[in-house]
Parts: C-alpha cells; sequence; structure tokens
C-alpha cells in the first residue's frame, strides 16, 4: 500500500517541480563527471599515444654494451613486439667527400610506435612509413646528401659496405631532441652491420631494444628484467625523466587531473546544498503525514523510494546528457587536433555511476534522517524541528565525502590535499567574513526606503542562509579562476617562449683545429653567435664520498630508496671556463678565482636543490672510465629560456687537456642565410647543425592539446558553476516570494525590491570572488611548486578580477532566477505559496 502512494506523492511532487532541485544535483554531479573524464581520458590516451611514438616504441631498454638475446627471447614468450637498434659514428664516403655521420641499425618491425618520415626527392612530398630500409640500402638525413654532393639513388661508402642512398631521411619518431648526431643521421638495416665492419672492439657503441604491448605484459617483463639489468642498462618509458618528453606528459596529466577534480567538487557540493534543501521543505509534509498517522517505517520507505528513483532517472539523464556533450566535444577536438581519439572505455561510465550513486546516498542520508525525526506537533508549531537544519554531523558526513570522492578520482592524496585544503581555507575564511560584514551591517546606518539598505538588511535576515551561498558561490568563482590561470598562465610559463634574439641553431660537434676558421667565418658573413664553449661528456656518480642510488622507472611506478644519496641519473655535457655565463647569476658562494690550485665546479640552482648540493661539498664525477673529485664553490641560477649555451655544470680552466673535448655554440641565422649554412657544413664536414625551431615545435605540439583540453574544460566548468548558483538561488525561491509579498503589502514599490535584489547578489558575488581570488592565488602558488615543479608567483591581476567577475556572474545569474518571480502580481505569488 505504501509503494502506491510513495508512487503518487512522487509524481504529484514531479510535476510541482518538489523534487527538480535534488534531481538536477545529481544529474549535474553525473553528466559533469561523465563528460569530464570521458574528455580527459579520451586526450590522455592520445597523449601517451603521442607519446611513445616519441621513443617509437611504449618501451625500451638501453645499454652501452651488447644485449642478451635471452631478453628477446623472454619478451616474445609474453608476447610482446620488439625491435632492436645500435647507434655508432662512421664515416661516409662519396664524390670524394668524407663526412662522419651517426648511424643508426634498425630491425625490422621498427618503429613500434609512431612512423618513419621520408622523400624521394628533395623538392617531393613527405610521406609516412612504418618500416626499415632493405638490405644494401640506406636513407640519409638531407644534410648528408648535401655535404656529400649526393642525389637520390647514388652510392655511397659506409666503412667496408657500399650501400644505395634510396631515400631522404627527414625525421624518425625517436629523433632525439639534443644530441650529437645533428642533421648527420643514418638509418641502416640491422643486418647490414656486418657489412660496414665499422664496429669493432672498442668502438664507441650504444644498444637499444624496443618493446611495445599490453601494460600487463609490460610490467610482467619488467618484473623478470629488472634483477638481470647492469649499472649502465636502462628500462625507459615516455614517464621516465630520461626520456625527452617524459616531464611535459607529466605535467600534462597533472592539468587533465586538476580540471576532473573540479568538476567533482562542483558536484557534490549542488548534490549537498540540494539535498538539505530538499528535506527542510518536507518538514511539513512529513510532520502531516504524521498526525494523520503514518508509522515513522512508512514514512521512512516513502522517501527513500523517492530518493532511489529520482537517483536513477538523474543517473539516466545525465549519462544521456554526458555522453553526447563529450561526443560532440571530443570530434571537436579530433578534427582541431586531425587525430582519431581513442576510446575512453568503461571508466568513465563506471566513475560518474558510482559518484551519482555515492553522492545521492551520503549527501542525503542525513538530511534523510533529521526529517524521519519531525515531530508531529510541527503543524501547530512551525519552528520545532528547524534546529534540524544546521548539522554539524550532515556537515561532516559531506566534507569526508567530498574528500573521498577526489581521493577516489585523483588516486594521488599529495593532489587531493592540495586542492581540499585550499578549499576548506576558502570555506572558513568566508564564514568568517561573512558573519563579521552581515553583523557590520546593522552599524551601517543607510537611510529608509534605500535599495542599499533594503539589500543588506536582506542579507543580514539570512545570515546563515547567506553564508552557505557565499560559500558556494566562491568555491565555483575559484575554480573557474583557477583554471581561468592554468590555461592562460601556468601553460604559458610551461611552454618555452623563444625571445626574439635568441639563437635558432646549435653547432656542435667542432673540433678544436676548426674553432679559429668558424669564428673567422662567423665575423666574415656578420653571424651573431656565442662564445664556442668545450665540452665533453660525464656523469656526477657521487657526493661527499657517498655513490648515488641507482635511478629507478617511473614508467613502472618505482620508488626511490630513501636511504641513498638521490643521484643526476643521466650523463651531463660538462664544461670550463674563466667567466660567467651572461645568462647565469651566481646566488650561492663564489666564482672561480683565477689563483685556485684545486679542481672546483658551479652548480645550477635547480639540480642543486634536486640532488641538495651546497657550497663546499664535494662531488665525485665518472668520465669515461675515469673517476675525479671536484669541490662545489658555487650554486648559479640559469635562465634556459634563453636558449643561449648554459651549462648544469661548469668546471674551472683546471680540467682543460684531462679529457678529449668537441665544441659547441649557438648561432643566428636568418631565413635568407640557407647558402652560407650549406657552405659552413660543406667546409666542415664533421659539424653538425641542430635546427632548435623545429624541435621545440615537436616537443610542443602535445602542449597543445593539453590548451585546447583545458579549455573546454573551463567551458564545462563554468556551466558546472553557474548550475550551482542557479541550484543556490532557487532553493531560496519561496522564502523570496515571502519577502516580495510583505515589501508589497508595506508600500513598497518594484524598482525598489528590483533593485535591492540586484545589489544583494552583486554584494555576495564580489565578496565571494575577492576571497576566492585570494585563497586560488595562494593554492595556486603551492600547486605551481609541489605539483608542476616550476618556480611558483602570485597573479595579483586576479585579485581585481575575482570580485569583479564573481559580481557580474553571481547577479547576472542571480538576477535571472528571481525576475520571473519579481514580475508576477502579489496574487500570483500567494496562490503558489498556497
Amino acid at each position: 500500500m505504501w509503494v502506491k502512494l510513495a508512487l503518487t506523492l512522487f509524481w504529484r511532487e514531479l510535476r510541482r517541480g518538489e523534487l527538480t532541485i535534488i534531481f538536477a544535483a545529481i544529474a549535474l554531479a553525473v553528466l559533469t563527471v561523465f563528460s569530464l573524464s570521458s574528455v580527459t581520458e579520451r586526450i590522455r590516451l592520445n597523449i601517451e599515444q603521442k607519446s611513445a611514438d616519441f621513443i617509437a616504441a611504449d618501451r625500451r631498454l638501453a645499454s652501452n654494451h651488447p644485449l642478451e638475446q635471452a631478453f628477446l627471447d623472454e619478451a616474445h614468450e609474453l608476447g610482446l613486439k620488439t625491435a632492436q637498434q645500435m647507434f655508432f659514428d662512421s664515416m661516409l664516403f662519396a664524390n670524394d667527400e668524407l663526412v662522419l655521420g651517426s648511424i643508426k641499425a634498425v630491425s625490422q618491425g621498427y618503429p613500434l610506435r609512431g612512423k618513419v618520415t621520408l622523400k624521394d626527392d628533395f623538392l617531393a612530398a613527405d610521406y609516412e612509413v612504418v618500416g626499415v630500409p632493405k638490405e644494401g640500402e640506406v636513407w640519409l638525413s638531407e644534410g648528408l646528401f648535401y655535404s656529400l654532393g649526393l642525389s637520390v639513388g647514388d652510392q655511397v661508402e659506409i666503412g667496408m659496405g657500399i650501400f644505395r642512398a634510396s631515400k631522404i631521411l627527414v625525421s624518425e619518431p625517436d629523433a632525439p631532441f639534443f644530441s650529437l648526431a645533428g642533421n648527420k643521421r643514418v638509418l641502416l638495416n640491422y643486418v647490414d652491420i656486418e657489412t660496414t665492419q665499422a664496429v669493432q672492439p672498442g668502438s664507441r657503441v650504444f644498444y637499444r631494444m624496443l618493446f611495445a604491448g599490453e601494460e600487463q605484459a609490460l610490467g610482467n617483463y619488467y618484473g623478470w628484467l629488472k634483477p638481470q639489468l647492469r649499472e649502465n642498462q636502462n628500462w625507459q618509458g615516455i614517464k621516465d625523466r630520461q626520456s625527452p618528453l617524459g616531464e611535459n606528459l607529466a605535467r600534462s596529466e597533472s592539468f587533465l587531473l586538476l580540471a576532473g577534480l573540479f568538476g567533482i567538487m562542483l558536484a557534490a557540493v549542488a548534490m549537498a546544498v540540494s539535498a538539505k534543501r530538499y528535506c527542510e521543505r518536507q518538514y511539513d509534509p512529513v510532520a502531516m503525514m504524521k498526525t494523520l498517522g503514518g508509522s515513522r517505517q512508512t514514512i521512512r520507505n516513502i522517501f527513500l523510494l523517492h530518493l532511489s528513483l529520482v537517483t536513477l532517472f538523474s543517473l539516466l539523464i545525465g549519462l544521456v546528457i554526458g555522453f553526447v556533450l563529450q561526443s560532440f566535444a571530443t570530434d571537436y577536438l579530433a578534427n582541431f587536433m586531425n587525430a582519431q581519439l581513442p576510446q575512453a572505455g568503461i571508466k568513465p561510465w563506471a566513475l560518474s555511476i558510482s559518484i551519482g550513486v555515492v553522492c545521492a546516498l551520503m549527501f542525503s542520508l542525513k538530511p534523510l534522517l533529521d526529517l524521519f525525526d519531525i515531530p508531529p506537533l510541527r503543524v501547530l508549531r512551525r519552528n520545532l524541528g528547524d534546529k534540524l537544519a544546521i548539522s554539524r554531523v550532515h556537515m561532516g558526513l559531506s566534507v569526508l565525502t567530498i574528500f573521498s570522492l577526489m581521493w577516489l578520482f585523483s588516486g594521488e592524496l599529495k593532489t587531493t590535499l592540495m586542492l581540499f585544503g585550499g578549499t576548506a581555507t576558502l570555506m572558513l575564511v568566508l564564514f568568517g567574513l561573512s558573519r563579521l560584514f552581515f553583523s557590520a551591517g546593522r552599524k551601517l546606518g543607510l537611510s529608509p526606503g534605500s535599495s542599499w539598505s533594503l539589500a543588506i538588511a536582506t542579507l543580514q535576515k539570512r545570515a546563515n542562509a547567506n553564508a552557505v551561498q557565499l560559500i558556494s558561490f566562491a568555491l565555483a568563482i575559484k575554480l573557474m579562476l583557477f583554471l581561468f590561470v592554468l590555461k592562460n598562465d601556468l601553460i604559458s610559463d610551461w611552454q618555452m617562449q623563444v625571445p626574439e634574439d635568441a639563437p635558432n641553431a646549435f653547432l656542435i660537434n667542432i673540433n678544436e683545429s676548426e674553432v679559429n676558421n668558424i669564428k673567422a667565418y662567423f665575423a666574415e658573413n656578420n653571424i651573431v653567435h656565442e662564445d664556442l664553449f668545450p665540452i665533453f661528456s660525464g656523469r656526477a656518480n657521487g657526493l661527499n664520498g657517498e655513490t648515488f642510488a641507482r635511478r629507478t622507472s617511473k614508467q613502472e611506478g618505482e620508488e626511490q630508496d630513501e636511504d641513498a644519496a638521490r643521484g643526476v641519473g643521466r650523463d651531463l655535457n660538462l664544461t670550463w671556463m674563466t667567466q660567467l655565463p651572461s645568462s647565469n647569476e651566481v646566488i650561492e658562494g663564489e666564482w672561480f678565482s683565477p689563483d685556485s690550485t684545486e679542481l672546483e665546479v658551479s652548480v645550477s640552482k635547480g639540480l642543486a636543490e634536486r640532488v641538495e648540493i651546497s657550497v663546499g661539498d664535494t662531488l665525485t664525477f665518472l668520465v669515461n672510465e675515469q673517476t675525479f673529485d671536484a669541490k662545489v664553490t658555487s650554486i648559479r641560477s640559469v635562465d634556459w629560456g634563453s636558449l643561449k649555451p648554459n651549462f648544469v655544470m661548469i668546471f674551472n680552466p683546471l680540467v682543460a687537456g684531462k679529457f678529449p673535448v668537441t665544441y659547441f655554440t649557438a648561432a643566428q641565422f636568418g631565413e635568407d642565410d640557407a647558402k652560407l649554412v650549406s657552405e659552413l657544413l660543406k667546409t666542415h664536414p664533421t659539424m653538425s647543425m641542430i635546427d632548435i625551431k623545429s624541435q621545440l615545435e615537436q616537443a610542443q605540439s602535445m602542449i597543445a592539446q593539453v590548451s585546447l583540453a583545458i579549455s573546454f574544460v573551463l567551458a564545462i566548468v563554468l556551466t558546472s558553476g553557474a548550475l550551482v548558483l542557479i541550484s543556490q538561488v532557487q532553493a531560496s525561491l519561496a522564502e523570496r516570494m515571502q519577502e516580495i509579498v510583505i515589501l508589497r503589502t508595506l508600500g513598497a514599490k518594484g524598482r525598489l525590491i528590483k533593485l535591492a535584489t540586484l545589489y544583494e547578489f552583486l554584494l555576495l558575488g564580489a565578496l565571494a570572488g575577492f576571497v576566492a581570488a585570494l585563497v586560488s592565488d595562494v593554492t595556486l602558488l603551492i600547486i605551481q611548486r609541489e605539483l608542476f615543479d616550476v618556480e611558483g608567483k602570485l597573479h595579483p591581476y586576479i585579485w581585481a578580477l575575482g570580485p569583479i567577475s564573481g559580481a557580474a556572474f553571481v547577479a547576472a545569474i542571480g538576477y535571472f532566477m528571481v525576475s520571473n518571480t519579481m514580475r508576477q502580481n502579489t496574487q500570483g505569488l500567494l496562490r503558489k505559496l498556497a
């Protein structure tokens, strides 16, 4: 019998709109989470897919000595695709020209991810292939064709072998961002290595194995492989810092993670507010039911069924709208990026349904329990039960639920704590300020009949409710400001902005005998360039006598040994200087003294902080097989964005002559200097040039996708924030109707009421926006440093943007929501209230 009664009441309340708020809140939670998680998941998968292309595989194993065949055999047993690579330098000879080239021999199957870009002739169009040169053929970079005077199809000698230069090599997916390979690259079939006879005992050779397959299989393989790895063998994935794009990918995932968390927070706030408001509206009907003989069990069953039906319908509507929304969004993003976005899978469905159910249960549980405790005497004394309206238990339960949902969604406690802590601070500050502001309004002494006086009086009358509204408004504004700054400021800081006077080419692999000739050539042709610096490769191997810990794989989620000293993790380009570089500044210690008799080193600030190096420490270095110590005499800040030659570590001149070196510089060539560049490379065939601009464009293509994703998420959060505000204002419409009726009865004019309402929302929005801006900026400062690993800074412009945008945003939505109510006559309002 109660089921029939419950359904009757349910359909009646649906028609009356009693369940609209809670229905909209759950639907909002579901569609927000579904659309955000779907879009961010699909973009994340696309970024990972694109990022994997940059290493031509899902994982790779690098070594300075030959790798064992057993490694390949085990990979095949686990169903992984594999390929092999070998890197070595060798002379290329053709047309009486001799050039040192960087050879990359690749086996069948290369590349496992991404494609190789080729040209059939100098003027032909580029095209992509998956494959390797045929036996007896090589693919050469365009610079080698020019240096050797070759045409496509000519023969070239490599070591003891003669090969046909069949294609022009434009790019490879795993081409190094910065290496001594430069533009003298050769792609060779792996089986032709023996033909060249260039790899002899003692040759400088590097080996790689490439792997691709399911994550589970890759993880199992690494578990088998790890105990067998030697110190100079490294397992790498795109997330590892040793990968050129590892840091960019980590930041991309952090951006998308933050975006998803913002959606969770907004949905949770809307649900918590709506559930509380709905249950408060049912106090009188429940008291009436109890007066007419309804039992507690019957009432509980009725409202639990109502909640279940609302949750079910809200889930369906939210999923449908979310699916349509994310379909339009991802189609647009796919067309914009000229890419096919991977499907997100079941994760967004499971996540959004779970969050919808959890929100409906956890945010409604305490208000429903309070609803069942409403005394029957409320029909006579309307204030009975009002003390249940504010419940510390409900607030605590809501806060715990929001934190749990954020942690569940992010999987990262640190990120969750930072965002949650910033939000909690915002709520506490706002609640205190709102109480102070509303109480101070009584002492302003504004004149009767003033719209401002009426607005402030209204704020005072609903002090507790307005404090809650203020927190909701501020939270929505905070999240929008947060994403606005991320989109327009942090991403710009992340991207490397090239100064107008910056060099646009690196010249590397310069022999010492060529230094004076190259300087003369630059001077003769008025080419702006930096000094020529000697460089050699070496590794910081220990600090103060303690050897650094072996590096771990971030790709596999390994943790660093906390008891071992943290090391650099890679070989560095080292140099010596007498003068401090122009883009450097000593911030601790002193620059080298010309009278020093011991080996000294200057360390960049970033490395010093990461490895915990201080002035006066002793660093141990490993160069080839030789170790030596150097005393740290200074810490430098380095402007890496200048694109001028910069170094992590710089020695004093006492290191000169201890190791073989090549020289390195940077120059600025004009668009019409192609002939000068060609003559320079032809005159110095062992030298290589790297086009910085093209390399940066390749590395930043992924950043453009993230920027576009943040733009979409900002639109979603803006819409979600508007819906939160609508739910807050809609919940107070009945009370506002009563106020309008009373004011009209007392003779207040319509213009006075309209202006007072507008001023009320302007004040709420301005105060919410100001506090939201301050708290957002402090939270952003922390996130910049802790999450994105960039130098934190404040953003004063949002201190003004917050109050202005908050006032405009809240006033526009709030006034729009109540404008229809104010247009109705008094008789119509009384009828609705009845």
